[in-house]
């Protein structure tokens, strides 16, 4: 039963953000040009979702040095968000998105050397499709620049798994209620510079669309919280590294939604799927759900 739980959990939580994803696209094409006042949204009701967490169940005891780590996993996840729209600025984002499914090859890495996940060749073969496959669905060209975007990834990517294997390592000391406060904590406390920068951009954009920006991001956000519970409750159960690894489906889930949302919602999002393109995506999902097979 447990080892479902987390799979499940995984799924759900690549689920999740891939319905986020779509709802990013929209906020920043059609209502927001700012990437980081959604960023700043979510740290805020990280924020509030902690505070509630401390009041209503309260948190169990850590050691001050776990503390730090928390806060300090909360900071890496605001950064690699940083690095993310960094890099969407400076070139495309088929290219800039699918560098992010190298995060699971480095919490690999990671893992092995410092919590100790070692696992069969079947599964590392499995993970490496998972990886494979979620590139190949994420990107609309087989080329990546490797100038300035492609190692802010790159380095996002490292950051990201960092964030994954500390919030693992945490969650030997407390429960996942705890850490994920902790962590929310950090992420705010990041934010900070940026909200006191960014506050005639909150203005302006409530001068000039009223609520309706700040109901959708926040919508989102909230969505994107949920998916950052639902992941790391698989955490708790689950191998970091296929956790993660698992959670690249949230690319086959990407590329179903937007289908769909292109045929019978054109006006929120239209994306047009080149004939030549759907062989490899079809090939990349056969791929994918092979990695999955072999993973869980």
């Amino acid at each position: 039963m447990p080892q479902l739980s987390w799979i499940f959990l995984s799924i759900l939580a690549a689920f999740i953000w891939s319905v986020v994803s779509i709802l990013d696209k929209y906020i920043i094409s059609k209502l927001v040009d700012r990437p980081i006042v959604p960023v700043i949204i979510m740290g805020t009701i990280g924020l509030f979702s902690s505070a509630a967490i401390f009041f209503i169940l309260g948190f169990e005891p850590l050691s001050t040095a776990n503390i730090l780590l928390a806060i300090i996993a909360g900071i890496f996840y605001v950064l690699t968000v940083f690095l993310y729209f960094h890099a969407a600025k400076i070139e495309e984002i088929s290219k800039v998105v699918p560098l992010f499914y190298l995060t699971p090859l480095f919490i690999l890495i990671i893992a092995a050397l410092f919590l100790g996940e070692i696992f069969t060749p079947i599964k590392y073969l499995g993970i490496v499709l998972l990886v494979i496959g979620a590139i190949l669905v994420s990107s609309s060209k087989l080329s990546f620049n490797f100038g300035k975007a492609f190692w802010l990834m790159v380095f996002a990517s490292v950051v990201l798994a960092v964030n994954q294997v500390i919030t693992k390592y945490l969650l030997g000391f407390a429960d996942f209620w705890t850490i994920f406060g902790y962590m929310r904590i950090g992420a705010f406390v990041a934010l900070i510079p940026s909200i006191v920068i960014n506050i005639e951009s909150f203005k302006s954009i409530y001068k000039e669309k009223g609520l309706k920006p700040f109901g959708f991001i926040t919508a989102s956000e909230s969505l994107t919280l949920l998916a950052l519970l639902s992941i790391t409750l698989a955490a708790v159960t689950g191998f970091i590294t296929l956790v993660n690894a698992l959670s690249s489906v949230q690319s086959f889930f990407v590329l179903l939604l937007t289908v769909v949302i292109s045929i019978f919602y054109p006006q929120i999002l239209k994306e047009e799927i080149q004939r030549s393109t759907v062989i490899i995506k079809v090939i990349a999902i056969a791929i994918m759900f092979t990695g999955v097979i072999l993973v869980s």
